[in-house]
């Protein structure tokens, strides 16, 4: 039982951090080095604090489903907005 609040604790800070660093990282373009980036972050966080409650391909994972569903949101609202005249 310990473990799954460990967990869910783990899972309610990250969403929050996620959504941080997507508007951090948010520039025009380049969408999938954007993903990574918030995804690399996520991965040094793990290693940096040696989680060990879950893994850390699971935890990236998460994050990019919570990243994907998140960029979704945005781009719905117009939080994020596409260039729709390149040049």
């Amino acid at each position: 039982m310990n473990k799954i609040l460990e967990i869910l604790g783990l899972l309610t800070g990250l969403i929050p951090l996620v959504l941080t660093l997507i508007k951090q990282f948010e520039t025009p373009g380049f969408g999938a080095e954007k993903r990574q980036a918030v995804l690399d972050v996520i991965g040094a966080i793990h290693t940096q604090l040696n989680i060990t409650v879950i893994a850390k391909e699971k935890l990236l994972s998460i994050a990019g489903s919570v990243i994907d569903i998140a960029v979704s949101f945005f781009n719905l609202i117009g939080i994020f907005k596409h260039n729709e005249n390149p040049t």
